[in-house]
Parts: structure tokens; C-alpha cells; sequence
């Protein structure tokens, strides 16, 4: 093997006894082609006083398939790659997931031999790859002196016993450290505070601090427009059970397995957001089983708003059709899916004190007014369809423009009922982020 060090050949020979396999795959001009290396424990028995062992190795099937390098580098090597049995290092597989580097050769040289492509080889950052490494001895360097520190200084128990590493008096010393004259503590770097968040996420999930979280509008315009961006996901979706159970386990945290239950399972986190004439939501679980029909016949809101009127809000999916033509003539009327989803809603808002869970209302004004029969004419606010269901067929410019007309008549059609879009409702929250642009300049 040509300019091969005479210790890089005994590894290579030692590597093909072991493994029956020449590693070399390519090695001409001063540049080696070097095979990569996974090892898989196939068994492991306790026999004759000793542990036998048996791996198998086989060439990397994913990113770094080979290194490519220099054959004057073959010393540095032991940074990149185990001699051994030339498998990638921790530090090499950390940084290169880091990096998001998933590529078929990684190189040590630019000098990329011939039947070797350029697109599917990363040339490796070794300026960056070694401040890596540098870094990873400076943070081992610093939890050893920390728990030094706090094995000499602050064990706990009986005569030093319970030898327990915590952070006892480090972080109040921190603390003192980090404080101006005035007693504020100082500007933490961006560093810093990506360090603390993630600290302090860590502790939440692990439960070292229990939070209350109280629903409320999102102080900051990004925190609506991640409500709209899951809003306009969810309106994009069809039928499709997959789908609909992918997207609810993202965005909603809970499995759903129809467009109705994710609707109401959203409304559920952000109706708040999205209809912010009310100030107190109600979910299905205040409203009673209503006598002679099925024991899931409730309503999906009870809604009181700023003037403290109760209303009853019935959620719906967005590609219910809501009109029909008729057969033979230019008109249209509205559709079964609708007629029951308003038939549904009237017998709902006709609201007695007997169809509601008291204790589950929280504010004691609204509890007065349903204890003492003073709900004076409840609304029906229904959520349903979307501008592009609101017929079967398709529409074109001139029949955009009726249906709209149309639209405006089937919202005055029913007495006592209102009828909203699931669009309109992310339009109108766009319009008020957009709103919330202009101020904010």
C-alpha cells in the first residue's frame, strides 16, 4: 500500500484478519479511499468462566460511507474514525448531526479522486469540526470541577455519607455574581438565555416546578399567528382518516379521527382568540343530557359575552355543503346538512336551568342568571362550512359573486340563529394580526 504508514498498515492487516474485509477501496496519487464501519452485537454468552462475544460489521448504509483523505493526514485520523474497527467517533456522529450532514463520503481533502462524486461527498469544516471537539473538553472540564466543588464543599449527610452531586449554594453564587451595583442582575447574552430556557424546560418536564396556565389572549402577535397557521392546516385537510390523525397529533396533542372532532378540539384551545366578543367559554361537559334524545345531544359551547348574554355555540366541519341547487331551475336552497345542523341548534338554545351543570359555571354572576331562569333569548351561533363548500359544484367568478349574495340572505333565514364560516373566522384574526402590525411600527 503506497504511502501508507507502516502503523496505519498493521491496523488495516489487523482489520482484514479480524474481519475477512480490505477496508482500502481506493489508494493512488497520495489520496486513500477508506470503508466505513458499523458493528452490530449478533450474541453474548457467559461460557467457561468468561464472556463470548460475537459481533458482525458491516459498511455504513447511511451518511459517511467511506473518508476520503490524504495520506499525510493518516495520523490525525484517530479524530475522525476508531482504528480499531473503523467506525465514526462520538464526537464525529454528534457533529454531524449537528450540522445536518448526510452525505454518501465525507472528506478530509478537496482533492476528490476520479469516480468519486463531488454531490455526494461533504468536504469536512476540520476548523469547525476541532472548535467542536475543544468545546466538548471545555464543558467535561467544567462539570468536573463543578461537582468537585460540590463534593468538597457542600456534600450532605452525616459525616460526608451521601455523596449526592447537586447544585447546592452554586447558583446562589451565580446569582451574586451576575448582579449589578443597584442589585439588578446584568443583560444575560442571547447564549445565555437560549441556556435558560432550555435549562428551565428541561426542569418543567422532568416536573421539578408544576405550572397553572390560565387560557387567555396571546400577548404577542406570533403566538396568533401560530393559531392561524394550524387553522389554515386544518382547513386544508379532506376526509382522509390518516391525515386527520397525523395533523391532531402534531398541533392538538390528542388523536382525532374527523374534521368535526378537530374543529372542536381547536375551538377548544383558541375560541377565545377567535371570537373575542365573549368573555367566558363554556365546554359540552356544563350542558346535561337533554331529555328524549341521545346521551351525547349537547351542544359544543356555552358562551357568555361582554354584555353577559348567554348563547350556544354548535361546531360543525368546514366542508359541509350548505346550498343545493335546484333541479331544472337557476336557484338555490339550502341543504339537508344545514336544515339539520340548524334543527340540531334550535332545540339547544331553548336553555332551562334543569339542562346545566351550576357548579361547573365558574363566574357567580353568570350562575345567577341561569339559577334564576334571567337567560333572556339565547343566540345559536353555528360554525360551518368554508367559502370554497358552501355548493358541491364548481364555481366561477359570476357565480362567486351570487353565492356570496347568497349567503348574505341564508344568514337572515333562520330566526335567533347566526351562521359563520370556519374561514371567515381566520380571516377576520388575520385582519386583526394585520392590524396589530400597523400599531406596533
Amino acid at each position: 500500500m503506497k504511502s501508507i504508514s507502516s502503523d496505519f498498515k498493521e491496523y488495516i492487516s489487523i482489520f482484514q484478519d479480524n474481519w475477512n474485509e480490505n477496508p482500502v477501496e481506493y489508494n493512488q496519487d497520495g489520496i486513500i479511499v477508506l470503508k466505513l464501519y458499523e458493528i452490530k452485537r449478533i450474541d453474548s454468552i457467559f461460557q467457561s468462566g468468561k464472556r463470548n462475544i460475537r459481533d458482525q460489521i458491516n459498511q455504513r448504509a447511511s451518511f459517511f460511507q467511506a473518508l476520503i483523505f490524504d495520506s499525510n493526514l493518516i495520523d490525525f485520523l484517530k479524530d475522525y474514525i476508531s482504528l480499531d474497527n473503523l467506525t465514526l467517533t462520538k464526537e464525529l456522529k454528534k457533529f454531524a448531526q449537528l450540522q445536518k450532514i448526510e452525505n454518501k463520503y465525507l472528506s478530509l481533502t478537496d482533492r476528490i479522486p476520479d469516480g468519486y462524486s463531488i454531490e455526494e461527498t461533504t468536504i469536512l469544516n476540520s476548523k469547525r469540526y476541532n472548535a467542536y471537539r475543544e468545546h466538548l473538553k471545555k464543558v467535561k472540564l467544567i462539570n468536573k470541577k463543578a461537582s468537585d466543588i460540590v463534593r468538597d464543599k457542600f456534600q450532605t449527610g452525616e459525616h460526608g455519607a451521601d455523596t449526592t452531586i447537586d447544585t447546592s449554594a452554586i447558583f446562589a453564587n451565580v446569582g451574586y455574581i451576575v448582579k449589578g451595583f443597584e442589585g439588578k442582575y446584568i443583560s444575560l447574552s442571547k447564549g445565555d438565555r437560549t441556556f435558560v430556557k432550555n435549562f428551565m424546560d428541561d426542569q418543567i418536564r422532568e416536573g421539578a416546578y408544576k405550572l397553572t396556565i390560565k387560557e387567555t389572549l396571546p400577548l404577542y402577535k406570533e403566538g396568533i399567528e401560530e393559531i392561524l397557521k394550524i387553522g389554515k392546516e386544518l382547513l386544508s385537510l379532506n376526509s382522509n382518516k390518516t391525515k386527520i390523525k397525523k395533523f391532531s397529533r402534531k398541533y392538538l396533542n390528542e388523536e382525532r379521527k374527523t374534521l368535526e372532532s378537530c374543529w372542536q378540539c381547536y375551538f377548544d384551545k383558541y375560541l377565545r382568540v377567535l371570537l373575542m366578543n365573549y368573555k367566558e367559554f363554556y365546554p359540552q361537559v356544563v350542558f346535561k343530557p337533554l331529555p328524549g334524545y341521545e346521551k351525547d345531544a349537547r351542544p359544543d359551547f356555552l358562551a357568555v359575552d361582554i354584555y353577559n348574554n348567554v348563547d350556544v355555540i354548535e361546531i360543525k366541519h368546514h366542508r359541509a355543503i350548505l346550498l343545493r341547487k335546484e333541479k331544472g331551475r337557476d336557484s338555490y336552497y339550502p341543504s339537508n346538512e344545514l336544515n339539520k345542523a340548524v334543527f340540531q341548534l334550535s332545540k339547544y338554545i331553548d336553555l332551562k336551568t334543569e339542562n346545566i351543570e351550576i357548579n361547573s359555571i365558574k363566574n357567580e354572576y353568570t350562575k345567577s342568571l341561569i339559577e334564576h331562569e334571567k337567560i333572556y333569548r339565547p343566540r345559536g351561533i353555528l360554525i360551518i362550512s368554508s367559502r370554497d363548500h358552501i355548493i358541491s359544484e364548481n364555481t366561477n367568478d359570476l357565480l362567486t359573486s351570487r353565492l356570496e349574495k347568497e349567503i348574505k340572505k341564508l344568514k337572515t333565514t333562520y330566526t335567533n340563529i347566526d351562521i359563520i364560516l370556519f374561514d371567515e373566522l381566520l380571516i377576520n384574526l388575520q385582519n386583526y394580526v394585520d392590524y396589530l402590525d400597523i400599531m406596533l411600527t
